[in-house]
Protein backbone atom coordinates (compact mmCIF):
# COMPACT_ATOMS: atom_id res chain seq x y z
CA UNK A 1 0.00 0.00 0.00
CA UNK A 2 2.74 2.23 0.75
CA UNK A 3 3.68 2.74 -2.95
CA UNK A 4 0.42 3.58 -4.47
CA UNK A 5 -1.33 7.07 -4.46
CA UNK A 6 -4.01 8.73 -2.97
CA UNK A 7 -5.98 7.45 -5.85
CA UNK A 8 -5.05 4.01 -6.48
CA UNK A 9 -5.86 3.50 -2.41
CA UNK A 10 -8.94 5.16 -3.56
CA UNK A 11 -9.97 3.06 -6.68
CA UNK A 12 -10.26 -0.16 -4.45
CA UNK A 13 -12.79 0.99 -2.36
CA UNK A 14 -15.12 2.58 -4.76
CA UNK A 15 -16.36 -0.47 -7.25
CA UNK A 16 -16.81 2.20 -9.73
CA UNK A 17 -18.18 -0.64 -11.93
CA UNK A 18 -21.28 -0.76 -9.89
CA UNK A 19 -21.56 3.24 -10.00
CA UNK A 20 -22.98 2.75 -13.31
CA UNK A 21 -25.82 0.39 -11.88
CA UNK A 22 -27.44 3.98 -10.83
CA UNK A 23 -25.81 6.03 -13.54
CA UNK A 24 -26.90 3.98 -16.79
CA UNK A 25 -30.78 3.68 -15.68
CA UNK A 26 -30.66 7.80 -14.86
CA UNK A 27 -29.07 8.25 -18.39
CA UNK A 28 -31.55 6.03 -20.37
CA UNK A 29 -34.68 7.36 -17.84
CA UNK A 30 -33.55 10.85 -19.40
CA UNK A 31 -33.48 9.79 -22.67
CA UNK A 32 -36.61 7.94 -22.45
CA UNK A 33 -38.31 11.02 -21.54
CA UNK A 34 -36.60 12.97 -23.70
CA UNK A 35 -37.76 10.85 -26.53
CA UNK A 36 -42.13 10.87 -25.29
CA UNK A 37 -41.55 14.76 -24.68
CA UNK A 38 -39.84 15.36 -28.32
CA UNK A 39 -36.66 17.53 -26.74
CA UNK A 40 -33.89 16.47 -24.86
CA UNK A 41 -33.07 18.92 -21.12
CA UNK A 42 -29.09 18.17 -21.41
CA UNK A 43 -27.65 20.03 -18.30
CA UNK A 44 -30.27 18.19 -15.92
CA UNK A 45 -29.83 14.41 -17.40
CA UNK A 46 -26.00 15.22 -17.03
CA UNK A 47 -26.35 16.29 -13.61
CA UNK A 48 -28.86 13.47 -12.49
CA UNK A 49 -26.08 11.36 -13.87
CA UNK A 50 -24.00 12.82 -11.36
CA UNK A 51 -25.76 12.76 -8.81
CA UNK A 52 -26.85 9.05 -9.21
CA UNK A 53 -23.31 7.98 -9.75
CA UNK A 54 -22.26 9.53 -6.78
CA UNK A 55 -24.59 8.34 -4.66
CA UNK A 56 -24.10 4.77 -5.56
CA UNK A 57 -20.27 5.57 -4.91
CA UNK A 58 -21.31 6.57 -1.69
CA UNK A 59 -23.32 3.23 -0.61
CA UNK A 60 -20.35 1.34 -1.97
CA UNK A 61 -17.52 2.85 0.32
CA UNK A 62 -20.03 2.62 3.58
CA UNK A 63 -20.35 -1.15 2.56
CA UNK A 64 -16.21 -1.57 2.37
CA UNK A 65 -16.60 0.36 5.92
CA UNK A 66 -18.82 -1.20 7.56
CA UNK A 67 -17.02 -5.05 6.25
CA UNK A 68 -13.79 -3.44 7.72
CA UNK A 69 -15.76 -2.68 11.18
CA UNK A 70 -17.62 -5.77 11.52
CA UNK A 71 -14.34 -8.01 10.07
CA UNK A 72 -17.39 -9.64 7.32
CA UNK A 73 -14.57 -10.01 5.04
CA UNK A 74 -11.55 -12.44 4.90
CA UNK A 75 -9.28 -14.32 2.19
CA UNK A 76 -11.79 -17.13 1.86
CA UNK A 77 -14.51 -14.56 0.61
CA UNK A 78 -12.56 -11.72 -1.35
CA UNK A 79 -13.74 -11.36 -4.90
CA UNK A 80 -10.30 -10.11 -5.45
CA UNK A 81 -11.98 -7.66 -7.86
CA UNK A 82 -9.29 -4.52 -7.54
CA UNK A 83 -11.96 -1.82 -7.76
CA UNK A 84 -13.72 -3.31 -4.22
CA UNK A 85 -12.49 -4.71 -1.03
CA UNK A 86 -9.39 -2.54 -0.72
CA UNK A 87 -9.95 -1.47 3.05
CA UNK A 88 -10.24 -5.03 4.12
CA UNK A 89 -7.30 -6.32 1.66
CA UNK A 90 -5.31 -3.24 3.49
CA UNK A 91 -4.83 -1.85 0.42
CA UNK A 92 -6.30 1.03 1.07
CA UNK A 93 -6.72 3.01 4.57
CA UNK A 94 -9.67 4.02 6.81
CA UNK A 95 -8.80 7.56 6.55
CA UNK A 96 -8.91 6.96 2.60
CA UNK A 97 -12.32 5.18 3.26
CA UNK A 98 -13.49 8.33 4.76
CA UNK A 99 -12.07 10.96 2.25
CA UNK A 100 -14.03 9.04 -0.27
CA UNK A 101 -17.41 9.03 1.07
CA UNK A 102 -17.21 12.62 1.84
CA UNK A 103 -15.61 13.82 -1.31
CA UNK A 104 -18.70 11.84 -3.57
CA UNK A 105 -21.04 12.85 -0.66
CA UNK A 106 -20.05 16.41 -1.47
CA UNK A 107 -20.60 16.14 -5.39
CA UNK A 108 -23.42 14.32 -5.00
CA UNK A 109 -25.17 17.18 -3.19
CA UNK A 110 -23.66 20.00 -5.17
CA UNK A 111 -24.83 18.20 -8.39
CA UNK A 112 -28.23 17.76 -6.61
CA UNK A 113 -28.70 21.08 -4.97
CA UNK A 114 -27.78 22.63 -8.92
CA UNK A 115 -30.22 20.65 -10.39
CA UNK A 116 -32.96 21.81 -8.09
CA UNK A 117 -32.21 25.52 -8.51
CA UNK A 118 -32.00 25.13 -11.89
CA UNK A 119 -35.13 23.68 -11.81
CA UNK A 120 -36.88 25.42 -9.40
CA UNK A 121 -38.37 21.99 -8.14
CA UNK A 122 -37.70 20.93 -4.50
CA UNK A 123 -39.40 17.51 -4.74
CA UNK A 124 -36.53 16.64 -6.16
CA UNK A 125 -34.66 18.45 -3.21
CA UNK A 126 -36.46 16.11 -0.87
CA UNK A 127 -36.14 13.17 -2.92
CA UNK A 128 -32.24 13.70 -2.98
CA UNK A 129 -32.18 14.00 0.85
CA UNK A 130 -34.11 10.37 1.33
CA UNK A 131 -31.54 9.28 -1.61
CA UNK A 132 -28.67 10.17 0.36
CA UNK A 133 -29.83 8.39 3.86
CA UNK A 134 -30.70 5.61 1.49
CA UNK A 135 -27.14 5.56 0.25
CA UNK A 136 -25.41 6.22 3.73
CA UNK A 137 -27.88 3.84 5.92
CA UNK A 138 -27.34 1.15 3.24
CA UNK A 139 -24.42 0.07 5.35
CA UNK A 140 -23.63 1.88 8.28
CA UNK A 141 -25.68 3.70 10.86
CA UNK A 142 -27.76 1.82 14.00
CA UNK A 143 -29.80 -0.30 11.64
CA UNK A 144 -28.31 -0.31 8.37
CA UNK A 145 -30.57 -2.32 5.70
CA UNK A 146 -28.18 -3.98 4.37
CA UNK A 147 -28.51 -6.95 7.09
CA UNK A 148 -32.52 -7.27 6.28
CA UNK A 149 -34.22 -8.85 4.32
CA UNK A 150 -35.51 -5.83 2.50
CA UNK A 151 -32.43 -4.59 1.02
CA UNK A 152 -33.17 -5.76 -2.46
CA UNK A 153 -36.21 -4.18 -2.76
CA UNK A 154 -34.96 -0.76 -1.21
CA UNK A 155 -32.32 -1.07 -3.40
CA UNK A 156 -34.03 -1.88 -6.17
CA UNK A 157 -36.56 1.64 -5.90
CA UNK A 158 -33.68 3.96 -4.71
CA UNK A 159 -30.86 2.73 -7.53
CA UNK A 160 -33.02 1.47 -10.04
CA UNK A 161 -36.56 3.19 -10.28
CA UNK A 162 -36.60 6.55 -8.24
CA UNK A 163 -33.38 7.34 -9.98
CA UNK A 164 -35.32 6.51 -13.33
CA UNK A 165 -38.45 8.22 -12.13
CA UNK A 166 -36.72 11.65 -11.47
CA UNK A 167 -34.67 11.62 -14.69
CA UNK A 168 -37.58 11.38 -17.01
CA UNK A 169 -39.63 13.56 -14.97
CA UNK A 170 -37.30 16.38 -15.34
CA UNK A 171 -37.10 15.96 -19.14
CA UNK A 172 -41.41 15.69 -19.55
CA UNK A 173 -42.27 18.03 -16.38
CA UNK A 174 -45.06 15.40 -16.15
CA UNK A 175 -45.25 12.32 -14.34
CA UNK A 176 -47.17 9.73 -17.00
CA UNK A 177 -47.62 5.86 -16.71
CA UNK A 178 -45.21 5.24 -19.39
CA UNK A 179 -42.58 6.95 -16.83
CA UNK A 180 -43.72 4.75 -14.02
CA UNK A 181 -44.28 1.95 -16.23
CA UNK A 182 -40.13 1.88 -17.62
CA UNK A 183 -38.85 2.29 -14.45
CA UNK A 184 -40.11 -0.97 -13.35
CA UNK A 185 -37.76 -2.56 -15.59
CA UNK A 186 -34.25 -0.51 -14.32
CA UNK A 187 -35.89 -1.46 -10.74
CA UNK A 188 -35.59 -5.54 -11.87
CA UNK A 189 -31.96 -5.36 -12.71
CA UNK A 190 -31.20 -3.50 -9.82
CA UNK A 191 -33.01 -6.47 -7.87
CA UNK A 192 -31.51 -9.49 -9.75
CA UNK A 193 -27.75 -7.49 -8.92
CA UNK A 194 -28.66 -7.17 -5.33
CA UNK A 195 -30.22 -10.84 -5.19
CA UNK A 196 -27.14 -12.15 -7.16
CA UNK A 197 -25.03 -10.50 -4.62
CA UNK A 198 -27.16 -12.16 -1.60
CA UNK A 199 -27.39 -15.24 -2.94
CA UNK A 200 -23.34 -15.49 -3.10
CA UNK A 201 -23.08 -13.93 -0.13
CA UNK A 202 -25.49 -17.05 1.61
CA UNK A 203 -22.61 -18.53 3.88
CA UNK A 204 -20.62 -15.53 4.47
CA UNK A 205 -23.61 -13.64 5.78
CA UNK A 206 -24.56 -15.91 8.23
CA UNK A 207 -24.75 -14.30 12.04
CA UNK A 208 -24.02 -11.31 10.51
CA UNK A 209 -26.94 -10.37 8.28
CA UNK A 210 -30.31 -11.93 7.87
CA UNK A 211 -31.01 -11.17 3.94
CA UNK A 212 -33.90 -12.31 1.77
CA UNK A 213 -32.23 -16.21 1.00
CA UNK A 214 -31.68 -16.85 4.66
CA UNK A 215 -35.48 -16.01 4.87
CA UNK A 216 -36.44 -18.26 1.67
CA UNK A 217 -33.67 -20.31 1.09
CA UNK A 218 -30.99 -20.95 -1.12
CA UNK A 219 -32.81 -22.54 -4.43
CA UNK A 220 -35.81 -20.00 -3.64
CA UNK A 221 -33.36 -16.94 -3.75
CA UNK A 222 -32.25 -18.35 -7.33
CA UNK A 223 -36.22 -19.41 -8.18
CA UNK A 224 -37.22 -15.83 -7.14
CA UNK A 225 -35.61 -14.51 -9.96
CA UNK A 226 -38.14 -16.39 -12.56
CA UNK A 227 -41.28 -14.25 -11.43
CA UNK A 228 -39.48 -10.87 -11.17
CA UNK A 229 -38.03 -11.22 -15.01
CA UNK A 230 -41.77 -11.85 -15.73
CA UNK A 231 -43.03 -8.41 -14.30
CA UNK A 232 -39.97 -6.97 -16.31
CA UNK A 233 -41.28 -8.33 -19.91
CA UNK A 234 -44.85 -7.61 -18.89
CA UNK A 235 -43.88 -3.91 -18.45
CA UNK A 236 -41.42 -3.79 -21.54
CA UNK A 237 -44.88 -5.34 -22.75
CA UNK A 238 -47.32 -2.48 -21.84
CA UNK A 239 -44.85 -0.34 -22.83
CA UNK A 240 -44.99 -1.30 -26.54
CA UNK A 241 -49.07 -2.10 -26.09
CA UNK A 242 -49.33 1.79 -25.12
CA UNK A 243 -47.74 2.89 -28.18
CA UNK A 244 -44.36 4.49 -25.72
CA UNK A 245 -41.62 2.74 -27.52
CA UNK A 246 -41.08 1.25 -31.37
CA UNK A 247 -41.46 -2.37 -32.67
CA UNK A 248 -37.75 -1.66 -33.05
CA UNK A 249 -37.09 -1.02 -29.12
CA UNK A 250 -39.72 -3.61 -27.87
CA UNK A 251 -37.10 -6.56 -30.41
CA UNK A 252 -34.03 -4.67 -28.93
CA UNK A 253 -34.94 -4.94 -25.25
CA UNK A 254 -36.40 -8.78 -25.76
CA UNK A 255 -32.90 -9.66 -27.30
CA UNK A 256 -30.85 -8.15 -24.66
CA UNK A 257 -33.04 -9.96 -21.97
CA UNK A 258 -32.69 -13.23 -23.67
CA UNK A 259 -28.85 -13.05 -24.47
CA UNK A 260 -27.67 -10.67 -21.05
CA UNK A 261 -30.53 -11.92 -18.47
CA UNK A 262 -30.63 -15.76 -20.08
CA UNK A 263 -28.27 -16.84 -21.93
CA UNK A 264 -24.95 -15.20 -20.35
CA UNK A 265 -26.58 -15.33 -17.13
CA UNK A 266 -29.63 -17.25 -15.27
CA UNK A 267 -29.67 -20.37 -17.70
CA UNK A 268 -26.29 -21.91 -15.79
CA UNK A 269 -27.11 -19.45 -12.57
CA UNK A 270 -30.45 -21.43 -12.52
CA UNK A 271 -28.57 -24.97 -11.93
CA UNK A 272 -26.57 -24.16 -8.70
CA UNK A 273 -28.09 -26.51 -6.47
CA UNK A 274 -25.99 -25.32 -3.82
CA UNK A 275 -23.21 -22.48 -2.28
CA UNK A 276 -19.56 -22.95 -3.01
CA UNK A 277 -16.82 -20.01 -2.51
CA UNK A 278 -16.25 -18.51 -5.61
CA UNK A 279 -20.12 -17.84 -6.19
CA UNK A 280 -19.48 -14.00 -6.20
CA UNK A 281 -16.52 -14.06 -8.30
CA UNK A 282 -18.53 -15.95 -10.45
CA UNK A 283 -22.03 -14.76 -11.12
CA UNK A 284 -21.38 -10.94 -9.18
CA UNK A 285 -20.64 -9.45 -12.82
CA UNK A 286 -23.53 -11.27 -14.75
CA UNK A 287 -26.25 -8.86 -13.46
CA UNK A 288 -24.59 -5.73 -14.68
CA UNK A 289 -23.94 -6.59 -17.94
CA UNK A 290 -27.71 -7.42 -18.23
CA UNK A 291 -27.52 -3.50 -16.56
CA UNK A 292 -24.98 -2.10 -18.82
CA UNK A 293 -26.29 -2.73 -21.72
CA UNK A 294 -30.02 -3.00 -21.43
CA UNK A 295 -29.50 1.19 -20.66
CA UNK A 296 -26.53 1.63 -23.17
CA UNK A 297 -28.60 0.18 -26.29
CA UNK A 298 -31.81 1.44 -25.55
CA UNK A 299 -30.82 4.81 -24.15
CA UNK A 300 -29.22 5.59 -27.47
CA UNK A 301 -32.12 4.00 -29.44
CA UNK A 302 -34.22 6.50 -27.96
CA UNK A 303 -31.48 9.12 -28.79
CA UNK A 304 -31.62 8.62 -32.19
CA UNK A 305 -35.34 8.45 -32.65
CA UNK A 306 -35.68 11.76 -30.86
CA UNK A 307 -33.24 13.13 -33.53
CA UNK A 308 -34.82 11.53 -35.98
CA UNK A 309 -38.79 13.27 -34.82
Amino acid sequence: MKNKSFFERAYTVMEIRTGFATGLPVLSGGLFGAYLAGHLKLIPLLLMFVTGFCLNIVANVSNEIRAYLKNEENENTFTHHAGSEGLVRGDATFKDSIIVLLFFLGISGLSGITLVLITNNFNILAIGILSVIAAVCYSLGPKPYIVYPVGELVSGLFVGAISTIVSAYLQTDVLNAPIIIYSIIPMIMTIFLMSTNNTSDYEKDKGTRTTLPHVIGFRNSIKIIIPEALIMIAAWLSLYAMGSITLLMLVTGFLIFYYYGYVRWYKDYYQIKEHYPTMGRDWGPRPLLLIYSFNIILGLEFFAYLLLQ
